[in-house]
């Protein structure tokens, strides 16, 4: 209905209703009752109240309708804004491309397109370290004795460039690091590109962490303890250069990688042989091949229970994970090789305890199976690895170092196992800080004569802020250490050593 009806139709009852209030006093009034002036000044003070109502009501439709009128306006400038942002070509010509800033687990920068990302994070974890050599030590010959060591040490201080570029589906990851073990100097710790062709399949060329142990594979930034298990400095294979083929099968409920690279190396600031260099022996013919399976059995997250190892989320339901791995290396006198123990023999010298060397000339498998397990607070991580070494060039030239060594020609096996575990203790107030852990692990090298060295710890940890901010304490004691890694604080071969440690970490 128009203005003008809404209009006409209130002044149409406004008449009406005077009217019947002539009649009215006209049917009920007396000629005796008052004077007709008085009759004519009401009907005027009616007359002016009504119009008074019919005023208010057009200013009310008047508002209405303005509003209306806005409204559509409004509106069909907004669908013609949608038709221009919809052509490419017209969005970039009147609204180029802008950066976008922030912070999401990292500092990032992205473009509107969301075709480009970088995230920049980083990781300091400052520690104090007391390292008590004990007397009873294989290593040192009658009347000598090692000194104790204390000290302040940045053990890890890194920063890394994430994200993707030219599409979301191609991905890189840069890490540089700058830290004690390296003597402060900064090198490349990691460097990949991955492009993800669907979830099942994944290319990734580059520097990093070889599909080995579970250990050797969970973030430094997600360890209950401030190290990685002395087992995994023997068998960890550490960071490599080369390709990989991974991909996450049913529902992510499985992952699986196959990485071929140059060479292994178990130090984690090695793994990059050069392949053109003067020196022939700098690179062999024989690319290191390794293959991890993973599959997640239980858990309302697939991929994700695991990625720390403690279970600060408490699982309200159990999550549960059963990996097995296998690597393969016919090292054919490779710069960086992967460093192994052996017994030396009891009547050399009277020293007995372990040797090290490197695979120059042997040929290995390994094979490894490892579980873990999270519920309410509790988590749980155990593996077991098995390597057998093969002297390729025993008795003939050029010697391999393990035979020469060991003069055993035929095939020697190694074993390695550890059992890990955790758990949130329920102190009120202190909900998801604080948990207590524990572990033990053995290293056995067969190769003329059995020995074992063994290692206990124990310690506890308070997340001021998750794995972000975290206070660590633990004490280790190992017996008759395997072999050397400032990343495991064992200083030498054979050490008897108590070692303290006190940490506190900083992640972004």
């Amino acid at each position: 209905m128009s203005k003008m009806n809404w209009r006409g139709c209130l002044f149409g009852a406004a008449v009406v209703c005077m009217l019947a209030g002539l009649a009215f006093a006209g049917d009920d009034a007396s000629p005796a009752q008052g004077d007709p002036g008085d009759k004519v000044a009401r009907l005027e003070t009616l007359l002016n109240a009504q119009q008074r109502k019919i005023e208010a009501l057009e200013e009310q439709l008047t508002a209405a309708s303005a509003q209306d009128q806005d409204a559509a306006r409004v509106e069909a400038i907004k669908q013609q804004v949608r038709e221009v942002l919809s052509e490419d070509e017209f969005r970039e010509s009147l609204m180029p491309s802008m950066m976008q800033v922030g912070y999401d687990k990292g500092f990032f920068i992205k473009s509107t397109d969301g075709n480009f990302m970088m995230k920049i994070g980083g990781l300091m974890q400052f520690r104090w370290t007391h390292y008590q050599a004990q007397k009873r030590n294989h290593y040192l010959q009658p009347r000598l004795h090692r000194n104790d060591r204390t000290g302040f040490d940045f053990q890890r201080l890194r920063i890394n460039f994430k994200g993707h570029a030219f599409d979301p589906n191609l991905t890189y990851l840069i890490d540089l690091r700058s830290e004690a073990a390296n003597s402060y100097d900064t090198i490349l710790t990691w460097a990949y590109i991955d492009y993800k062709f669907r979830d099942e399949l994944h290319f990734r060329v580059g520097k990093f962490k070889s599909a080995s142990t579970r250990a050797n594979t969970t973030a430094h930034s997600q360890l209950q303890f401030m190290s990685r298990p002395m087992v995994d400095a023997v068998f960890g294979l550490g960071f490599n250069l080369g390709a990989r083929f991974w991909g996450q099968l049913f529902d992510k409920r499985m992952d699986w990688y196959l990485d071929v690279t140059n060479s292994f190396s178990n130090e984690e600031n090695f793994g990059s042989g050069r392949t053109i260099t003067n020196d022939p022996a700098e690179l062999d013919n024989n690319p290191a091949l390794a293959f991890r399976f993973v599959w997640h059995a239980l858990g309302d997250d697939p991929g994700n229970d695991f990625k720390a190892q403690s279970d600060i989320e408490i699982h309200d339901s159990p999550a549960l994970d059963f990996g097995l791995h296998y690597a393969f290396n016919e090292d054919e006198y490779d710069a960086r090789t992967t460093r192994i123990p052996f017994p030396l023999p009891r009547q050399t010298a009277g020293v007995g305890a372990f040797g090290l060397t490197n695979t120059n000339g042997l040929q290995i498998h390994q094979f490894g199976v490892d579980t873990a397990f999270k519920y309410m607070g509790f988590s749980a991580t155990a593996e077991y690895i098995m390597r057998s070494v093969d002297p390729r060039r025993a008795g003939r030239q050029p010697f391999a170092n393990w035979w020469l060594m060991t003069r055993q020609g035929d095939t020697t096996v190694q074993h390695g196992a550890y059992l890990q575990v955790g758990y949130i203790l329920p102190i009120p107030g202190l909900e998801k800080k604080l948990e207590a852990v524990a572990r033990v692990g053995s290293i056995s090298a067969l190769a003329n004569d059995q020995d074992a060295a063994w290692e206990y710890a124990g310690g506890v940890n308070y997340y001021i802020d998750g794995q972000n901010v975290k206070l660590q304490a633990d004490v280790t004691m190992v017996d008759e250490a395997p072999i050397s890694s400032s990343y495991k604080s064992l200083a030498n071969v054979n050490d008897d050593a108590l070692i303290f440690r006190v940490q506190l970490q900083l992640a972004f």
